[in-house]
């Protein structure tokens, strides 16, 4: 995979320095991010932020075709993910804000009663009912660079938590995995789901059309994931991804049925019906009630990285739902060659 295109000056600045040798970033660069926090007004839908921020995240994940791989450890680029993070963790946090009332003890319900039905529900009704096959392929595009990867940014938690939290996250991940048989991973399934749709399956096929509303879904497992001061982040991440997901996919699956697409092209949802009802109990109990009995000093962490995955969830839904209402498509448009 090579670098996508750049879609402003940060980008634009980051990405050349990525084609030469490991070194100082350039001082443009550093100008630049220095005025992100006034020049960016919500780094969650920002192009220029977020595809800069994946491909900060990528080098940790397979890399690129051309990006020597030590950049990854590079301390100057750390400096820049850093930087762009800091507006990113801004824009997070003013979205999710944790309840007053709320205290530990009831996470666990809390969790449950918040995730339990997120996606609105016009949006799976249409799926369901109305939307056409163009559709589908386009929000299986959307969702290809989050879903082929789909697990990995919250294996990271497992070294960074202990006793039944550990357990619980080894537990939803083994499923994730597919149990440990080859085909079976979620991300070979999704794989197949975009073959069956006649889609590429390759990661990062569609990068160039892809938007920022969606790549940040990526981005925010990553960051979690990748900071252990965000532990509970990642469980709280997981745990929205859960819990309620067994209904969602119930709805795409009869919809994309409806529209004609083969079982073996549904298989990625309908594993999900049966694995995930078992997993949000598994995740908002065990996991997540555990993580805060055993961290009690993190514990609204946990219910920032719920919010926040929520936040973010119906930001995505809004910029593939609004382009359809209006005739149009939310994917980007490719630049002429």
């Amino acid at each position: 995979m090579r670098l996508p295109a750049p879609r402003g000056p940060i980008s634009t600045e980051l990405f050349a320095c990525l084609s030469g040798e490991p070194g100082p970033v350039p001082s443009r660069l550093t100008e630049l991010l220095d005025a992100l926090p006034v020049t960016t007004a919500d780094a969650r839908s920002d192009e220029d932020v977020q595809i800069s921020l994946w491909v900060c995240y990528g080098l940790t994940y397979e890399g690129f075709d051309g990006v020597d791989e030590r950049w990854e450890w590079q301390p100057s680029l750390l400096a820049v993910r850093g930087a762009l993070e800091a507006v990113f963790e801004r824009d997070l946090l003013a979205e999710a804000q944790v309840p007053a009332d709320l205290t530990p003890e009831r996470v666990p319900a809390f969790l449950m009663e918040r995730c339990g039905a997120t996606s609105p529900a016009a949006f799976l009704k249409f799926m369901q009912q109305e939307a056409t096959i163009e559709q589908f392929k386009e929000l299986v595009i959307t969702r290809s660079i989050d879903a082929l990867h789909e697990g990995d940014a919250h294996t990271w938690g497992i070294p960074r938590v202990n006793g039944r939290a550990k357990a619980a996250l080894i537990e939803i991940q083994a499923d994730e995995y597919g149990g440990g048989m080859p085909g079976r991973l979620h991300a070979e399934l999704y794989a197949i789901l975009m073959s069956e749709l006649d889609l590429d399956p390759e990661y990062g096929a569609y990068i160039e059309q892809i938007p920022a509303a969606a790549i940040v879904l990526h981005n925010l497992r990553s960051f979690f994931g990748l900071h252990r001061r965000w532990r509970g982040g990642i469980l709280g991440n997981l745990a929205a991804t859960e819990i309620g997901s067994s209904l969602i996919n119930r709805h795409f699956s009869e919809g994309l049925a409806r529209v004609g697409g083969s079982k073996r092209s549904r298989w990625f949802y309908d594993e999900h019906i049966l694995a995930d009802a078992v997993h949000e109990q598994l995740a908002a109990h065990d996991m997540c009630g555990s993580f805060v009995a055993d961290y009690p000093d993190e514990w609204d962490r946990v219910v920032i990285g719920a919010l926040a995955t929520l936040s973010v969830r119906a930001l995505f839904a809004r910029s593939v739902v609004d382009p359809w209402a209006a005739g149009g498509t939310s994917l980007r448009e490719l630049a002429a060659v």
